[in-house]
């Protein structure tokens, strides 16, 4: 049995809960070394790639939570002349990663769509506030925009997908809109290429619903900066709705529902259940974690040791790729 290494940020935990690289755990016929966490952070990223390249030399594997993570796992890779000896698996869709599928230095990717994250979020906002449209919600309150998985076999149609959902995002941005359009905020969780889909998304929608989609970048990648951008859009007093990509749900949910108790407020990309939150919008991240866990053991059916590098681990999301990730390689 080989090792493989699953890419998220900085520390290394053996849960959610936390914890050191000592802390192995078994799922079916994967050894799972850790989870490194780098705080969004790639330069991080990268040196915990090479750290586990050092401390694990036989590894397997590396498996990336965040669309950075597996590129800098690949970057380490090259440096340690270890590049195709290693397999990397990825998530969401950056671009060096889809060069890498097509060169076969990377065995896939499951991609999220950010695009539609940014459509659907401020066409549901325009309907529930100005068209006063009631919605039929599922019970859970959650609106599912289905993962994808992307290989050697289909990465170029998704590229020239990519390529058109940004023309389009483009054509929207210059169009012209209504003096008196009703403005949505589309907020992030950091600042991320990740996000420019998302963006396009929203400019579309600009377009098709001549609404003002106000895209705010949250380029201090906190929960402070995101918060301050909460209360910016509350004091500006002509918004009518937001759509919150939720960094921390523990520490945020009090802002939340002080903001949602004025505005309509959903949440996309990632979740706060517990909170106000009309509904959220996105990719079900459990069962997106059970699908790169399936082309993993599609391309290592012996199994292997496995090193899982995310983001930020208190963020909803990575949580609950890494729980589907788990339980699917547990599975038989």
């Amino acid at each position: 049995m080989g090792r493989v290494a699953v890419a998220a940020m900085g520390t290394v935990l053996a849960g959610c809960g936390g914890g050191n690289e000592a802390e192995v755990q078994t799922a079916g016929k994967f050894t799972i070394l850790g989870t490194q966490t780098d705080n969004a952070d790639r330069s991080i990223a990268k040196k915990n790639a090479e750290n586990t390249l050092v401390k694990y030399p036989d590894i397997d594997a590396m498996v990336g939570l965040w669309a950075y993570n597996a590129p800098q796992c690949l970057e380490a890779l090259k440096d340690a002349d270890k590049l195709g000896k290693v397999k990397v698996f990825s998530f969401d869709e950056d671009p060096a990663a889809l060069e890498a599928i097509k060169d076969g230095s990377c065995e896939g990717t499951v991609v999220q769509n950010p695009f539609q994250f940014g459509y659907q979020a401020m066409k549901y906002l325009k309907e529930m506030v100005v068209d006063q449209k009631t919605h039929e919600l599922p019970e859970d309150k959650q609106i599912s925009i289905p993962a994808r998985t992307i290989t050697k076999e289909n990465v170029e149609a998704f590229q020239a997908e990519l390529a058109a959902n940004l023309k389009a995002g483009e054509e929207g941005k210059n169009a012209a809109r209504p003096a008196d359009a009703p403005k949505f905020a589309f907020i992030t969780n950091v600042a991320d290429p990740f996000w420019s889909h998302a963006e396009a998304g929203c400019y579309k929608a600009e377009k098709d619903f001549g609404i003002v989609a106000d895209f705010e970048m949250n380029s201090a990648g906190d929960v402070a900066g995101q918060n301050k951008i909460l209360e910016n859009i509350l004091n500006k007093g002509d918004y009518k709705g937001i759509a919150l990509s939720v960094l921390n749900p523990a520490n945020q949910t009090g802002l939340i529902n002080e903001t949602a108790a004025k505005l309509p407020l959903i949440t996309h990309d990632s979740d706060a259940p517990e909170s106000d939150r009309l509904f959220y919008l996105g990719t079900n991240n459990v069962e997106a974690g059970r699908r790169l866990g399936k082309l993993v053991k599609e391309r290592m059916p012996d199994g292997g040791k496995i090193m899982i590098f995310v983001g930020k681990i208190d963020q909803l999301n990575a949580q609950q790729r890494r729980q589907g990730l788990i339980e699917e390689l547990s599975a038989e």
